[in-house]
């Protein structure tokens, strides 16, 4: 395996792909309704994997010479600035670090504000009647070890958050007891399913990859993934009655939060309930109502659904772009007899690999000189292939 800037640049690309994929699975009903979210998850496991390893392999992936544009694009990107020392490539470099660092920073700055304000709720007690009753009841149900609730006026919807114990946030709203049990399910599940570490890693992601508009497509798309994997988790163990209350509290918990301000909350929590009665309520309500449990065809979507994931994901590794430039005479040449010399040509020559950790060049089928690991690496940098022996 190796690394380099054109394997970077090709993860990029590729998990570029992989969010316009989510993107247009997420907007498909059909989709949802018949598969449920597996088939969303997949393609975030996928993009997530392919931005933390920017590798190419020596012996699978396929170098392709870029066209002109590229190689023209190549030589603005490392050729100095004209009266400064530095190329444009290593001064993204800079910026890209130094943002990087920046948004990491506020991220755990704002965390540790968070936790502060965390710490300054007093937490509902055991006698103080809903929502405690109900989340007492239901965390016994789901074999919750425990839990924190706290009533603030803070927060638009009820939200969970806490890493390794579930604390549950409600707002001031006039929940009924069927509300307040709805939502703890709902808040409950997002915390047995671990999605507070998937958005972790998604913001995570965000604060290396800043530069980039679609991992902030990602980011706003995660919510909602999350958001319907948690209602087709519920759905599946209620039947119709019980998933239009379900929905009912969805578009209360919408209505109440219309006018409120947001908070920086919402970073740190695991999903909100509800917090747009818009398109996106629209479409969790039909994926509820609609939901119909078949585990043969969720069995059969994550199958099909993993096997052409896998199949991207080996096609992604299997050839990087790099520019197209002819390199120095003097470094293709190999001597042969008693001083002639040859050109050599990536096209009709190749590298073999010796048991030894020295390298051959094959030269029309003939071994025409052995050359150090190091010569190696700068013959397949300009395209010529490895073989093993």
């Amino acid at each position: 395996m190796s690394f380099s800037i054109y394997s970077f640049l090709m993860a990029v690309l590729w998990s570029s792909v992989f969010v316009l994929l989510l993107c247009l699975c997420r907007r498909s009903r059909n989709l949802i309704v018949c598969l449920g979210v597996w088939p969303l998850l997949g393609v975030i496991v996928c993009t997530l994997a392919r931005c933390f390893f920017p590798l190419e392999m020596l012996s699978f992936t396929h170098v392709v010479m870029g066209s002109e544009l590229v190689t023209r694009v190549d030589d603005f990107l490392t050729s100095p600035v004209p009266g400064l020392a530095v190329t444009p490539l290593q001064f993204g470099g800079v910026v890209w670090i130094l943002g990087s660092v920046f948004f990491f920073v506020r991220f755990l700055w704002s965390y540790g504000k968070f936790r502060k304000l965390l710490y300054s709720f007093a937490p509902l007690e055991e006698d103080d009647g809903s929502p405690y009753g109900e989340a007492q009841a239901l965390a016994e149900q789901m074999g919750l070890p425990g839990f924190t609730i706290y009533m603030t006026g803070i927060v638009r919807s009820p939200t969970v958050t806490g890493f390794f114990h579930p604390i549950v946030l409600f707002p001031l709203y006039p929940y009924s007891s069927e509300d307040y049990q709805n939502a703890l399910e709902h808040e409950f599940t997002h915390w047995i399913n671990r999605d507070i570490w998937v958005k972790l890693l998604v913001e995570l992601l965000r604060d290396i990859f800043w530069w980039n508009p679609l991992v902030y497509l990602l980011k706003y798309d995660l919510n909602q993934t999350l958001e319907l994997k948690c209602d087709l988790t519920i759905a599946k163990k209620r039947d119709l009655d019980g998933r239009v209350q379900y929905v009912r509290t969805l578009e209360s918990t919408a209505f109440y939060a219309k006018n409120k301000e947001g908070n920086f909350f919402e970073m740190f929590a695991i999903a909100e309930l509800s917090l747009d009665g818009g398109k996106r309520l629209m479409q969790r309500a039909d994926a509820i109502l609609n939901y119909e449990h078949r585990p043969r065809r969720i069995a059969l979507a994550m199958v099909f659904t993993s096997l052409i994931m896998a199949a991207l994901m080996i096609f992604s590794y299997s050839f990087v772009i790099q520019p197209c430039y002819e390199p120095p005479r003097e470094e293709i040449e190999e001597p042969i007899g008693d001083g002639f010399y040859t050109g050599l040509s990536n096209k009709d020559s190749y590298l073999q690999k010796n048991e030894d950790g020295s390298y051959s060049v094959i030269h029309e089928g003939n071994v025409v000189a052995l050359i150090s690991e190091d010569y190696a690496q700068l013959l397949y940098e300009y395209n010529y292939k490895i073989i093993d022996n």
